[in-house]
């Protein structure tokens, strides 16, 4: 089971790769607003448990495994940002923080469920 903080990580790398397969740590950085110090720990700790592959300064590429959870949080993240803006009513930017911190934490059965009912308004 990763942290918060690593699935964090993973999902960026997920959204950076979407066009071009790879990313860089200044990137990864960049877009977690976070120093390239933290972004190499990181990614150690991601290389060891197998979901990135990464030469040394190299470019950054999701394992089959990496690819498989990256997908499913940004799966979580865009579900439920959908819900907050389109049934709450919540405004996007505090939707997409809000998601980001529930992702996290929110059961298969909840999410399935919020699901359902979005699928249901169509």
């Amino acid at each position: 089971m990763l942290s918060r903080s690593l699935e964090d990580y993973l999902e960026a790398i997920k959204i950076l790769t979407i066009d071009k397969k790879v990313a860089r740590v200044k990137e990864i950085g960049e877009l977690l607003n976070v120093k390239s110090s933290s972004v190499v720990n990181a990614l150690n700790i991601l290389k060891e448990k197998g979901y990135i592959k990464q030469e040394k300064y190299g470019y950054v590429e999701l394992t089959l495994e990496g690819n498989r959870e990256a997908t499913k949080i940004l799966k979580k993240h865009k579900i439920l940002t959908k819900f907050l803006i389109k049934i709450l009513k919540v405004s996007e930017k505090v939707a997409e923080n809000d998601a980001c911190k529930m992702e996290h934490v929110i059961s298969d059965e909840t999410l399935k469920k919020i699901l359902e009912f979005l699928n249901k308004l169509k």
